[in-house]
C-alpha cells in the first residue's frame, strides 16, 4: 500500500512539474496596400489576394519560436492559379519576441524565402529577384493569437537586382519595417471596425 502510495506521488508531482507547450494558430486573408511606388508589386505581377497559416509555439525564455513551428503563405494570383511556400522554424525561419507591458506577447516572425522558388513564381530570373523575406506579425494576449498589423514582403538587394524590374522593392539593409509589398487584411469584421484601415508599421 506505501508503494503505491508513493507511485502515485510521484505522478502527481512529475505533473504539476510538467508544462504543455503554448502553441497558438493563427490565420489571414486579404489584398495589397499601396507603397507608393509607380509599380506596385502585387500589380505587375498580377497577384490578386494571399492566406497565411501560422502555427507556432513560444520559448519565452530563449525568446524563440518552438521547433514544428510553421509559416505557410499562399499568393493567389488573377488568372485563378496560385503559389505558395511555407518556412519552418527549424530551417528558415527567425522571430523576434517581445513583451509588450499591458499589451501582450509580440511576435514578429521573418519568412526567408527560397530565391529559385520565388523566381518561378514571378516569372524572372533567378539572379534579379535578391533575397525575398516574408514578415508576419503576431500579438498574443491571455492565451490568445491575433495577427497585427505588420505584415508583407521586403527585398535584400543582390549584386544584379538593381538592374532589373526588382529594383524599386530592393531595399539596403534586412529591414522588417522597410517593405515593399503590404499585405492588407480582410479579417476586420465591419469597415467602421478600428482594425479595418490599418496602416502597416514597424513594432519591436
Amino acid at each position: 500500500m506505501r508503494r503505491a502510495l508513493w507511485a502515485l506521488l510521484a505522478v502527481v508531482a512529475f505533473a504539476g512539474g510538467a508544462s504543455a507547450e503554448d502553441r497558438y494558430s493563427v490565420t489571414d486573408h486579404g489584398g495589397f496596400g499601396s507603397t507608393g511606388r509607380i509599380v506596385e508589386f502585387a500589380s505587375r505581377y498580377s497577384w490578386d489576394s494571399y492566406r497565411v497559416q501560422f502555427d507556432f509555439g513560444l520559448d519565452l525564455e530563449a525568446e524563440r519560436l518552438t521547433e514544428g513551428s510553421k509559416l505557410r503563405l499562399k499568393i493567389i494570383r488573377r488568372d485563378g492559379s496560385d503559389w505558395d511556400y511555407t518556412c519552418k522554424a527549424s530551417r528558415d525561419m527567425k522571430a523576434n519576441i517581445n513583451k509588450l507591458y499591458s499589451k501582450g506577447i509580440s511576435v514578429l516572425a521573418e519568412c526567408r524565402i527560397d530565391s529559385g522558388k520565388f523566381a518561378r513564381a514571378v516569372g524572372i530570373d533567378e539572379d534579379l529577384v535578391g533575397e525575398p523575406t516574408f514578415v508576419f506579425h503576431v500579438m498574443v494576449d491571455e492565451g490568445r493569437a491575433a495577427a497585427g498589423v505588420q505584415k508583407g514582403l521586403y527585398f535584400t538587394e543582390s549584386n544584379d537586382i538593381r538592374v532589373g524590374e526588382m529594383a524599386a522593392y530592393a531595399v539596403a539593409q534586412r529591414d522588417p519595417s522597410n517593405l515593399s509589398v503590404l499585405f492588407s487584411s480582410a479579417m476586420a469584421p465591419y469597415a467602421l471596425h478600428p482594425e479595418h484601415s490599418r496602416t502597416p508599421r514597424y513594432l519591436p
